[in-house]
């Protein structure tokens, strides 16, 4: 599955992203601000996506962003 997760870099998204991967499952990662890899795509919550290209084939979205 091509999955892709807001808050990645939180305390469970940095978990469960390696875990998905492990699993075989291709992860692209949701960030705010500038994308740093080929595995991220820059969003933000009051704007829409910046750049869609790596969202292609997409089937399940994690929703972790948000304040702790």
């Amino acid at each position: 599955m091509h999955v892709a997760v807001t808050g990645s870099r939180g305390l469970i998204g940095s978990a469960l992203v390696p875990f998905l991967a492990t699993q075989g499952h291709r992860v692209t990662r949701l960030v705010r601000g500038a994308a740093l890899g080929t595995g991220e795509v820059s969003w933000s919550p009051d704007e829409s996506l910046r750049d869609v290209s790596g969202l292609h084939d997409l089937d399940a979205v994690v929703h972790l962003a948000g304040e702790n």
